[in-house]
Order: C-alpha cells, then structure tokens, then sequence
C-alpha cells in the first residue's frame, strides 16, 4: 500500500472518462509552460478534501478498483484506504492497519516519497523530481486534453507517471503510474472539494479510541 501514497498528490480536479477521437502531436518542451499553468492555480489552495477511486491493472487486466478519500492542509493530511488509514500532523506519522488493529508512529520526512501526497507541494515541485514531455493533444468527446508522461530523474520502482489534463480548464483529469514490474495505478475521483476549513485534529491518530490496539512506535 505504501507505493500508493505519493501519486494521491496529482488528484487534483474532477474525473472525466473519455474516448479518443482525434490526436495531434505537440512539442515536448510545451509541458513545461503547461505544468506552470497549474501550479500558479494550485498555489491558491491552502486545503483539500478529495475522494477518488483506485485501479489496478497488469496485463490490460484491471485487477481491482478501491475507493478512499485525503484530506490536506498544509503539511498536514489524513488518508484513508480500506485496509490503510494515515495520519499526519507534519511531526509525526500513523499508520493504522484496521484488520490487525495496528498502529506504526514515526516521525513525518517531507523528503520521503511515501509522505509526499500533499496536492500542492507535489505538483510545485514536480521538476525537481521529474523530467517532462509532451506525448499528445487529443479530443474526446468534445473536450481538448493534453497527455504529458514525466519520467523520474533518480532510480525509483516506476518509470513513469502520465497525467491527463483538461486544456481549457488546465486541470488534471486523471494520473496513472507505471511500475516496472508490470502493474499500472490509476486514479481518478469523485469529488474535489478547495480550501475548506479542516481542524488540526483530524490529523492526529488517537489510540485510545481503538481498545486493544497495538503501538508500533518507531520514533
């Protein structure tokens, strides 16, 4: 499940699913001024709650499909996944695995890949992680989007991350990941809510509310 947590940071607007219609190639160097487009727009947001959907695929074969929900402030987050639930209060981490009533505490690495699902952040800093292309420009169903791949500049488990992003909007449609190992991470979501306001509690795991729970604390 930890492979997962990174990428939520690209779900950033609302899904669409579309067929293709029509295809135009475009320059490669464009995914820049692009990608600076969106994070001017992101910049703007201080917080999100955003519920999506999860598929997993290999093979063409679409191995399972879960749903869950993040929630985002700052550094702060909440994510909750059917068998995982994370919390972060920007100095401490849970990870609560409901089917063994087990917490792991650690201390919150803003550098770590499997902490880095804040939208805005990620997506601001994208280039400092990430080189970026632009495949193409396509039409379906009557909307414009644009496929852009960004290929990691260090050695990680995938090869590459491809975003679909609404042209007239700028927004991301959806995100997929590719791993080398042959399995592909889509996602996609059902409700994008901006800036509302969210306690700083939610993002702190209480144990004592789980009886009989077992602590793990790596700190």
């Amino acid at each position: 499940m930890k492979k997962y947590f990174y990428i939520l940071g690209w779900l950033l607007c609302f899904g669409l699913t579309f067929s293709q219609t029509q295809t135009k190639k475009i320059q490669d160097d464009q995914s820049v001024t692009i990608l600076k487009s969106i994070q001017e727009k992101l910049k703007k947001i201080k917080s999100a709650g955003i519920k999506f959907s999860l598929q997993t695929e290999k093979d063409n074969k679409t191995l399972s499909t879960i749903k869950g929900n993040v929630s985002v402030k700052g550094d702060k987050y909440k994510l909750i996944l059917p068998s995982q639930h994370v919390y972060c209060d920007s100095v401490n981490v849970w990870s609560y695995l409901p089917d063994q009533n087990e917490v792991t505490i650690s201390y919150y690495d803003s550098q770590d890949d499997e902490n880095a699902i804040n939208p805005i952040k990620l997506i601001t800093n994208y280039h400092k992680y990430y080189r970026s292309a632009f495949i193409r420009e396509t039409s379906e169903k009557g909307i414009t989007i644009q496929i852009i791949d960004l290929y990691p500049l260090q050695a990680a488990t995938f090869f590459k991350i491809r975003i679909i992003i609404n042209k007239n909007k700028q927004e991301i449609l959806k995100i997929s990941i590719s791993e080398r190992d042959g399995y592909t991470y889509t996602y996609s979501f059902d409700s994008f809510i901006k800036n509302p306001t969210i306690n700083d509690s939610v993002f702190v795991f209480n144990p004592s509310q789980y009886q009989g729970i077992e602590i793990i604390d790596m700190r």
